[in-house]
């Protein structure tokens, strides 16, 4: 085991847990888990490739264009997901209303990058540095970070401001704060909003480095959820410990072993952590029913 393959883990495990942030934060206005939400990993890393791999330009017009398609793309899974279970009256209608949307953002990123095996653009700064004799891509470096900041900054979201509380009090009870004139379906639409933002600026950091293919968005998913569950579902500060148990985890057992042993010893580990935490690391009871 080298020390760079747990920087690279690290890395990974930096994307899981803004995917699992994602997850978590669709999750507390609706008890819904997105099962499309690694779409938008897709859509930050093809926004990545068109604008500076193919068009040759910078990466402060692929930020501006990531957030302004993302927050439509939460806008349109927002309706794509919550109209059908609320129309429908079913307990299991998200399952299948979020794998559809899965699924139709799949095939419109296959028809536009049916060509492209790898949406892989040129990292937002090149090179790396050396940390007691261990090589750091600045671009792992830079994703690790930004996704400390933006946990921190979501957690401070939660706790200061009024959507925040907002957001807190739907989750607890969605009929109490429609009764305390609180706007529910906003809060709504705007977790669909927050969480697609932060799953696609994910993407886009995350392209330079790892494999991200056009149909690759369920994979992201699967790894986020799983994330998410290890941590706790519905728990920002879980999502962060989740996705690094998940990536650093997956990252080592390939380094060592090699295949696809990486994701076998992951799902271990998730059922290991299950029965002594059936709730999930960070996770409260009410939560995980």
């Amino acid at each position: 085991m080298s020390p760079e393959a747990i920087i690279d883990g690290l890395f990974a495990g930096s994307v899981y847990a803004l995917v699992a942030l994602a997850l978590a934060i669709v999750f507390q206005p609706t008890r819904i888990m997105n099962f499309a939400q690694g779409e938008a990993v897709i859509l930050g890393a093809a926004v990545a490739y068109q604008i500076v791999a193919l068009e040759k330009l910078g990466w402060a017009v692929t930020l501006g264009v990531t957030i302004v398609l993302a927050a439509l793309m939460g806008l349109l899974m927002e309706r794509m997901i919550m109209l059908p279970v609320r129309m429908s009256g079913s307990r299991y209608a998200w399952i299948i209303a979020t794998l559809a949307a899965a699924l139709i953002f799949q095939s419109l990123f296959n028809l536009g990058y049916f060509d492209v095996d790898a949406l892989r653009p040129n990292p937002v700064v090149a090179g790396g540095f050396q940390v007691a004799g261990i090589t750091v891509e600045w671009q792992e470096a830079l994703t690790i970070v930004v996704a400390l900041a933006v946990m921190a900054g979501y957690d401070l979201f939660l706790r200061r401001s009024t959507y925040g509380r907002a957001i807190r009090a739907t989750a607890h009870s969605s009929e109490t704060s429609v009764l305390m004139g609180i706007p529910v379906q906003r809060i709504v639409v705007l977790s669909f909003v927050i969480g697609a933002v932060i799953t696609a600026i994910a993407g886009m950091l995350a392209a330079p480095v790892i494999f991200v293919a056009p149909a690759t968005g369920l994979m992201f998913t699967i790894k986020g959820f799983t994330a998410a569950v290890i941590g706790g579902v519905g728990s920002p500060r879980g999502a962060l410990v989740g996705g690094m148990i998940v990536g650093v985890l997956d990252t080592v057992v390939r380094s060592v072993v090699g295949g696809s042993i990486g994701n076998f010893a992951v799902f271990a580990a998730l059922a290991v952590i299950l029965v002594v935490f059936p709730s999930g690391l960070f996770g409260k009871p009410m939560e995980a029913h």
